[in-house]
C-alpha cells in the first residue's frame, strides 16, 4: 500500500484551512507509517480574486495583493522546512495552486515561485470564472450567492479549460481532484463527458501525473475522479498517485486501502512518486 501523501493541509500562521499544525500533521503521518509527507497549503492569488463569489477580503487564505501573498507563502515554506528538520520522515513543502491561464497571472506566479522555491506544486481548480478572469467564483461559496445553477453551468466550460491549461503549463507535479466540481452538483450531467474526455486526452498526451483523491468517498461517496475516467486513464497508463487531501490528522491515509483495491481492480500499475 502507498505509504505517503503529498496533498495535505495545515493551519500554519492561522492562515490556511487545515485544522492542525505542521508538527501535528507530521506526527500523525509518522504514526500512520508514512515514509514521507508533502504539506501543500492553498496558494490562491489573483488580482481579481475578490470579484465574484468569494469569501470576504478579510479571509487570510485568499490574496489579491502580490506582496502580501509572496510574504505569507515564503514564510510558510520556510516554516515547514524549519519544523521538518526534526522529523523522522522526509517532509516536502509545496502548495496546492489555484491555476489561472492568463499571461498576467502566469507572470506574477512565475516570479513568486522563483523566490519562494517550493519543493513541488499541485495544480488545482476551485473557481468558476469568466474567460477574461475579470470575475472569479469560488465554488465553495456558491450557496452564499444568488448565482443560478444555469449561470454556474455556463462558467463551467472555463473550469475544464482551466484544468487542461494547467496540465499543459508544466508547472505542476500532479493535478488534483479532476472533478471536484461534483461536490457542488456541477458537471455531473452526461453533456460534460466530452470535456472530461478532453482532460483525459490532455493528461495522456503529456503523460502528466494526476491524483486519485480519496476525500471524495467521505464527501460524496465517490473518489475523484469518476470511475469511468479512472478506467480510461488506466488503459492509457497515465501516472497516478493516491492523495488523502488531509485537512485533519484523522484524514491521514483515509480510504487508502479502498483506493489500492480500486486501482488493482482496473489494473492500474503506473504509480507516480516524487523523486522516483
Amino acid at each position: 500500500m502507498q505509504h505517503f501523501s503529498y496533498h495535505t493541509h495545515t493551519n500554519t500562521f492561522d492562515v490556511y484551512d487545515g485544522h492542525y499544525s505542521i508538527e501535528e500533521m507530521i506526527k500523525a503521518a509518522e504514526q500512520a507509517g508514512y515514509t514521507e509527507l508533502g504539506i501543500s497549503n492553498h496558494f490562491i492569488y489573483h488580482p481579481n480574486i475578490f470579484k465574484g463569489c468569494q469569501a470576504s477580503a478579510n479571509d487570510k487564505m485568499f490574496h489579491s495583493d502580490y506582496g502580501e501573498a509572496l510574504d505569507i507563502y515564503k514564510r510558510t515554506i520556510d516554516e515547514i522546512h524549519r519544523i521538518a528538520a526534526n522529523s523522522k520522515i522526509k517532509v516536502y513543502a509545496g502548495f496546492e495552486v489555484d491555476f489561472f491561464p492568463s499571461s498576467q497571472w502566469r507572470d506574477s506566479f512565475e516570479k513568486m515561485i522563483a523566490e519562494i522555491k517550493p519543493d513541488y506544486l499541485i495544480g488545482s481548480t476551485h473557481y468558476l470564472r469568466t474567460a477574461d478572469e475579470s470575475i472569479m467564483c469560488n465554488m465553495y461559496y456558491l450557496s452564499q450567492t444568488d448565482i443560478t445553477r444555469h449561470q454556474a453551468e455556463e462558467l463551467l466550460v472555463n473550469y475544464w479549460q482551466n484544468i487542461i491549461e494547467a496540465i499543459k503549463s508544466g508547472y505542476f507535479a500532479f493535478i488534483a481532484h479532476l472533478d471536484v466540481c461534483k461536490l457542488f452538483n456541477l458537471g455531473v450531467d452526461p453533456v460534460w463527458d466530452e470535456w472530461k474526455r478532453k482532460v483525459i486526452n490532455t493528461l495522456s498526451k503529456y503523460n502528466h501525473p494526476f491524483e486519485l483523491n480519496t476525500s471524495g468517498w467521505t464527501k460524496v461517496g465517490e473518489q475523484h475522479p469518476h470511475l469511468w475516467m479512472l478506467e480510461e486513464l488506466a488503459q492509457r497508463q497515465v501516472p497516478i498517485v493516491i492523495s488523502d487531501d488531509a485537512h485533519k490528522i484523522e484524514h491521514i491515509a483515509q480510504h487508502f486501502e479502498q483506493a489500492e483495491n480500486l486501482l488493482k481492480s482496473i489494473n492500474y500499475s503506473n504509480r507516480w512518486k516524487l523523486n522516483k
